[in-house]
C-alpha cells in the first residue's frame, strides 16, 4: 500500500493526458488520421492506467476535486473536435429537427421523399438513410430539446456532456453509499473512451446510462417507485437498458407492475401511430449489423449459421439473467454481469457500447475489462479503408489484438480466483443492507 496520497502522480497523469488530448484535437478529422489517433490514444490510456493504479493502491486517496476538475478539462478540450470517428450525432440532430417540425421520426426513414424539404448539410452526414431511427422516445425528446436551441452537433454534444457530468455526480454518491473512496470515480471520469465517445463523438448512450444508474441509486436509497420509473425511462431511451432489468426487477417491489406500464405508455404514447415502423427499423438493425464480435464470431464459426448463433447467444444470456434474477447478487454487481455478458455475446460491438459497463468499474475494477476499454479502440482501424475507399472491412488481426489479451487476462483472473479490487464480503453485506 502507498503510505501517502498519490496527488503528484495524479497531477502529472492529468497534465500528460490533457496535453495528448490537445494533440488529438489538433489532428482534425480523426477518420483521416486513425494511425496517429490510435498512437496518441494508447499513450493517453497508459497514463490513465498509471493514475488508476495509484488511486486503487493507496490507503490515503487524493481529493476527488482534482479528478473531477481534470475530467471536465479533458471533455472541454475534445468538445471542439469534429465527430469524425462516428456520424451518429448527425442522426440525432436530424431526429430532433423532425420532432420540432411536428413530424414523427418513426414514420419515415431520412431518405424518404416526403422529407426532402428538410435536407441540408446535417442530412448529408446522416448515416443509413434507408433505415428509420432505432432510438427510443426519450431519445427523440432529448434530441428535440437540443435541436430547439441550435441546429448543430455542438448543441447535441452539450446535452450529452450534461448527462455525462450527472453520471460522475451519481457515481460519487454511489461510492459514498458503497463505502468506497470517492477517488475511484477516476476509473470512469478519466477513462479516455468516455472522453472520446461523449465529448468527441457525442454519443447518446450516456443519457440511457445515466437513467440506468439513477434507477440503481434510487433502488439503493429505498425509493422503489422512483427506481421503477427511472428504469423504464432508461429502456425508453435505449432498448439495451432492458438487459440490466433482471438485476433489479425483484427488488423494485409490487409498485413496478403499474409504474412500468404507465411509464412506457407515457413515453411511447406520442409516437404510437408509427410504432410498428419504428420496431421494424430496430429489428432490421439487430438482424443485419455485425461488427467487432467475439463470442458470437466463435459461435458463427462453429455453427455456420447467424440465426443459430443468435439463438445460442440469447440462450446463454437468458441463463445468466435467470441466475442473477434468482440469486442474491447486489444490484450493481448483477447489472455489471448482465451488461458484460451482453457485450461479449452481441454480434455488434462498437467502442461506445462500453459506456454501459464503464461506470461499474468504479466499484468492481476488474483488470480485463479496464484493459478492454483501451483495446477496443483498435476496431477503428476499419475506418481507414472506409474513409479512403468507402469499404467497411474488418481485419482478423485487429480482432485478435483486441480479444486475445482481454480473454487471456479474464480467464487468468478467473483461474486464480482473483478479481482486482472486486467487492469484498463485507461490502456485499453493506450494499445489501442499503436495500
Amino acid at each position: 500500500m502507498i503510505s501517502s496520497p498519490p496527488l503528484k502522480q495524479i497531477l502529472l497523469s492529468g497534465l500528460v493526458m490533457e496535453t495528448l488530448f490537445l494533440g488529438v484535437l489538433g489532428l482534425g478529422e480523426l477518420n483521416r488520421a486513425i494511425p496517429l489517433f490510435l498512437l496518441l490514444y494508447s499513450v493517453i490510456f497508459a497514463a490513465y492506467l498509471w493514475s488508476a493504479r495509484a488511486v486503487l493502491a493507496t490507503d490515503k486517496p487524493p481529493s476527488a476535486v482534482w479528478i473531477v476538475g481534470f475530467a471536465l478539462l479533458f471533455r472541454a478540450t475534445l468538445f471542439f473536435s469534429a465527430p469524425s470517428l462516428s456520424d451518429d450525432v448527425y442522426r440525432y440532430v436530424w431526429d430532433g429537427t423532425l420532432v420540432n417540425h411536428g413530424i414523427n421520426p418513426y414514420q419515415y426513414a431520412p431518405g424518404a421523399p416526403e422529407l426532402s424539404a428538410y435536407r441540408d448539410a446535417i442530412y448529408e452526414r446522416v448515416n443509413h438513410k434507408d433505415i428509420g431511427t432505432p432510438y427510443g422516445p426519450i431519445m427523440m425528446l432529448a434530441s428535440a430539446t437540443a435541436e430547439y436551441f441550435a441546429h448543430s452537433v455542438h448543441a447535441m454534444k452539450i446535452l450529452f456532456l450534461v448527462f455525462d457530468g450527472l453520471v460522475i455526480l451519481l457515481l460519487l454518491r454511489l461510492l459514498d453509499m458503497a463505502g468506497k473512496p470517492r477517488s475511484h470515480v477516476l476509473l470512469y471520469a478519466w477513462n479516455p473512451l468516455a472522453v472520446v465517445e461523449i465529448a468527441g463523438s457525442g454519443h447518446n448512450d450516456i443519457l440511457a446510462v445515466f437513467l440506468m444508474l439513477a434507477s440503481l441509486y434510487l433502488l439503493l436509497s429505498e425509493r422503489a417507485r422512483a427506481a421503477s420509473f427511472a428504469a423504464m425511462s432508461a429502456v425508453a431511451a435505449k432498448y439495451f437498458a432492458l438487459l440490466f432489468l433482471p438485476a433489479v426487477w425483484k427488488r423494485l417491489g409490487p409498485s413496478k407492475w403499474f409504474i412500468a406500464p404507465l411509464a412506457l405508455a407515457l413515453f411511447f404514447g406520442p409516437f404510437y401511430p408509427h410504432l410498428d415502423q419504428h420496431l421494424a427499423s430496430v429489428f432490421k438493425v439487430g438482424a443485419t449489423w455485425r461488427f467487432n464480435d467475439s463470442t458470437f464470431a466463435f459461435l458463427n464459426f462453429i455453427t455456420g449459421s447467424s440465426d443459430i448463433s443468435k439463438a445460442i447467444a440469447a440462450a446463454i444470456f437468458a441463463a445468466v439473467a435467470f441466475t442473477i434474477y434468482r440469486g442474491n447478487m447486489p444490484p450493481l454487481k448483477g447489472a455489471m454481469w448482465l451488461i458484460g455478458s451482453a457485450l461479449l455475446l452481441t454480434s455488434t460491438l462498437h467502442p461506445w457500447y462500453l459506456l454501459w459497463l464503464l461506470p461499474f468499474l468504479c466499484f468492481y475494477p476488474q483488470r480485463a475489462w479496464i484493459l478492454f476499454t483501451g483495446l477496443v479502440m483498435l476496431s477503428y482501424h476499419a475506418v481507414i479503408r472506409y474513409a479512403a475507399e468507402g469499404v467497411w472491412e474488418e481485419g482478423l488481426w485487429v480482432k485478435l489484438a483486441i480479444y486475445v489479451p482481454f480473454f487471456a487476462l479474464l480467464l487468468a483472473d478467473m483461474w486464480r480466483g482473483y478479481h482486482m479490487r472486486t467487492i469484498a464480503p463485507s461490502d456485499i453485506n453493506r450494499e445489501e443492507a442499503m436495500l
